[in-house]
């Protein structure tokens, strides 16, 4: 009886080791499996836009001028080829001009400068005068645009020369870029109203669309008188609201608590658009579209 004992319990001993071996994976048995360990993935991070190439290489070779430096007129020496340069620009660039009239502003100044670039003369402008130098000696100011907005040239367009340059204009460091536009920032250099706004239809539409969206924000029980434009209960929250539709379609859009300025694909030149009225009711139709800036005003 002990023998028989004994042999009972081991068989029973070794049953139960099985069990243990079959439950900690050691057998081919089959059993409760782990759930797989997902591997760690590490977020794409968002590039940052590189910075666009300066309009003018030959200003960037130059360092930067003092805007409140002594000026006098004297003889001049870039006249010819400031006049060589807007007969150029106009030949290159028609769209931008009927006949001697100048259509966009931003687009005159922005061309003769790259114009003048090719040149190896560094050309700068305030909104008002071109300056103009190929050293950081001296420079001259030349009035290239009338206040009809038609191009000047011969002898009425120099003004006076400074010593030591005036330019390059010192404008400081850009803003960040927008972590919702693709594009690096930009700083405008020249702004006028041209015929028509090229975003306009989708400005247009997109004031009409929030509408729609977000009733919310609207008192369409009071309008403006005349127009059937509804009152705007939180501006902010509409400038964006509109803005946001536009980045849905493509744009870069910032509203500056007054007006939206608007790009796309480039910074070669963008657009204010002011979608309120009076600070309290929407505003649509062709009185939106501001003016065009060149290079892009954000």
């Amino acid at each position: 009886m002990r023998m028989a004992e004994t042999r009972a319990v081991g068989l029973i001993l070794v049953a139960v080791g099985a069990l243990a071996l079959g439950h900690c994976g050691g057998g081919s048995g089959a059993g409760p499996t782990q759930p797989p360990i997902p591997p760690v993935t590490t977020p794409t991070p968002i590039p940052t836009p590189t910075a666009d190439p300066p309009i003018s290489q030959s200003c960037a070779k130059l360092p930067v001028g003092n805007p409140n430096v002594p000026c006098r007129p004297d003889a001049s020496e870039y006249r010819d080829v400031v006049d060589q340069a807007i007969r150029t620009l106009q030949a290159e660039q028609p769209s931008i001009f009927d006949g001697d009239q100048v259509l966009s502003i931003g687009a005159y100044y922005v061309g003769l400068i790259k114009v003048l670039d090719r040149k190896g003369l560094c050309a700068d402008t305030d909104g008002e005068e071109l300056g103009v130098t190929d050293r950081a000696s001296s420079n001259e100011q030349f009035d290239v645009l009338s206040a009809q907005s038609r191009v000047r040239l011969g002898p009425m367009s120099y003004r006076t020369t400074c010593s030591p340059s005036a330019v390059p204009i010192p404008r400081g460091a850009l803003p960040p870029a927008q972590a919702s536009c693709p594009l690096p920032s930009s700083r405008e250099i020249g702004c006028g109203r041209e015929p028509q706004g090229r975003y306009f239809g989708d400005v247009d539409a997109a004031i009409t669309q929030i509408q729609k969206d977000k009733p919310e924000l609207f008192n369409f029980n009071d309008l403006a008188q005349g127009t059937g434009w509804p009152a705007v209960r939180d501006l902010d929250a509409y400038h964006q609201g509109v803005a946001d539709l536009l980045i849905k379609k493509g744009y870069c859009a910032k509203p500056d608590g007054e007006e939206i300025a608007v790009k796309q694909g480039s910074n070669s030149f963008s657009e204010q658009y002011d979608v309120d009225f009076q600070g309290k009711f929407i505003r649509t139709g062709n009185g939106i579209y501001r003016v065009s800036c060149y290079p892009a005003a954000f």
